[in-house]
């Protein structure tokens, strides 16, 4: 993901145009080095991704949405394009006349036991994943959704680019939302093993593994 230099994703108006073009390569080459690219409904929502290679040479990776209640449109791109195959997780909670919509319109949904109203286990839906050939996840966001895979050890990597604007405001998107850990010895400690300086000269790109 691109943050600011004071930690923000998106302004409090949801323009989230931080990258320069090639951070926006590096990020297209690492999806088509992906077999899947995982995202949540807010951020289909708010930011309605194509979630496709565009700006290299490259394969689409399956697109993954964690949707426990089923809010995202059945307008958004990721349903009307058909450039890439979309696979949506929801819960038992979601309405099922809207399953079978996005069925209809050719999207795969899997349904997993609602817990704590209508989210959806993340362990369960990566073990689905997994079976179905997804050895190598990108998860692009948003916050909530990170913020489960951290907080539940999920992740292998970190990548962030810092992109050389101030944002501001207290209700902008950072890159990890959620209730958070309530102190330094619950934090996840990451460890830096690479990093470069973009092609722009203006941005940092750094990747980080967690110290287990």
């Amino acid at each position: 993901m691109t943050s600011s230099v004071d930690g923000k994703i998106a302004s409090v108006s949801g323009d989230s145009r931080l990258s320069c073009m090639y951070d926006l390569r590096r990020l297209h080459s690492l999806r088509a080095s992906c077999d899947a690219v995982m995202v949540g409904a807010n951020t289909v929502i708010r930011d309605d991704p194509l979630l496709t290679v565009r700006y290299v040479e490259g394969r689409n990776p399956l697109r993954v949405i964690i949707d426990g209640s089923l809010r995202i449109p059945t307008t958004s791109r990721i349903i009307t394009d058909k450039s890439a195959k979309t696979l949506i997780v929801t819960s038992t909670s979601a309405p099922a006349s809207k399953v079978t919509e996005l069925i209809r319109l050719g999207v795969e949904v899997i349904c997993l036991p609602a817990e704590e109203g209508s989210k959806v286990k993340l362990t369960e839906a990566l073990r689905i994943l997994w079976k179905k050939g997804v050895k190598r996840l990108l998860v692009e966001g948003g916050g909530n959704l990170i913020w489960s895979l951290v907080s539940e050890g999920l992740i292998d990597e970190f990548r962030i680019t810092l992109s050389p604007y101030i944002v501001g405001g207290a209700r902008a998107v950072t890159p990890v939302e959620g209730n958070g850990f309530t102190s330094k010895e619950t934090w996840l400690r990451l460890k830096l093993v690479n990093y470069m300086i973009c092609e722009c000269g203006n941005e940092i790109h750094a990747i980080y593994v967690p110290i287990k």
